[in-house]
């Protein structure tokens, strides 16, 4: 698989998860706001795989869908998101962002591994 960018602002959360993705062969960057995703996205094209956090302080994972795909117009990137907020509407709202598939956390590891290797499958780029 290549490479997937993990957002979220809940740190320590964050660096598990990266740590749990490798240990499946799951090359992953993480960062912990929005602005910081934009930006590394500039400097690493490979990356073809955003799964962010619905509620961040400084831009929430909707407004991060659309930054990214105004800032990257021409760029395959697939989006999944997760949330602590896993009302329906939430969900319904994060797909209708452009969010691929939506989770509650805490993650369901297994649930996310899959929908990561069924985007992965589909690609022909390697990501």
């Amino acid at each position: 698989m290549g490479r997937l960018l993990v957002v979220d602002d809940e740190l320590d959360y964050l660096e598990e998860l990266v740590e749990a993705l490798g240990f499946r062969g799951v090359s992953a960057i993480s960062v912990g706001r929005g602005a910081e995703a934009i930006a590394t996205l500039r400097r690493e094209p490979s990356i073809g795989i955003i799964l962010t956090d619905m509620r961040m302080p400084d831009m929430d994972g909707i407004t991060l869908i659309k930054a990214v795909q105004d800032a990257f117009p021409g760029r395959k990137i697939d989006f999944l998101m997760m949330t602590g907020h896993a009302a329906p509407r939430d969900m319904a709202q994060a797909r209708a962002g452009g969010a691929v598939r939506c989770f509650a956390k805490p993650l369901a590891f297994e649930d996310l591994c899959a929908a990561l290797a069924e985007l992965d499958g589909g690609r022909d780029d390697g990501v």
